[in-house]
């Protein structure tokens, strides 16, 4: 498993929550949301849960589409109660680095992206 050097949550465009994959939740995480919500277990399934596989795990985001609990401005509406997977996901250490990569370049300062393009554009004339 990759492990890179840590970034600033705040800095990134909310990636994890808008392309990173499922966010599974268990019993413990639907009480704890719908508590959140002000809301009745039964009512926030039915509301938030948006796929259940076919071993009963039950998914409140689906692949790569947007979190339904992000706000516009990239930010959890849920964070205090948020699930446990995303509890422990960081994009620093994962497998798959797409979503790091893409969180460093966008961090990245526009001067040095530049000076990082002039060694390859010599080295391609």
């Amino acid at each position: 498993m990759a492990s890179h050097e840590r970034l600033d949550c705040l800095k990134c465009p909310a990636l994890c929550c808008r392309m990173a994959g499922y966010v599974r939740v268990n019993r413990e995480d639907i009480r704890r949301l719908a508590r959140h919500l002000n809301m009745t277990v039964p009512a926030f399934e039915q509301r938030h849960v948006v796929e259940v596989t076919v071993r009963g795990e039950k998914r409140i985001k689906e692949g790569y589409k947007t979190c339904q609990f992000l706000d516009d401005r990239r930010r959890c509406t849920v964070y205090e109660a948020r699930p446990h997977d995303c509890r422990g996901y960081v994009c620093w250490n994962q497998e798959d680095e797409t979503v790091y990569l893409y969180a460093v370049y966008l961090q990245t300062e526009v001067v040095k992206l530049r000076e990082m393009e002039k060694p390859a554009s010599k080295s391609q004339q």
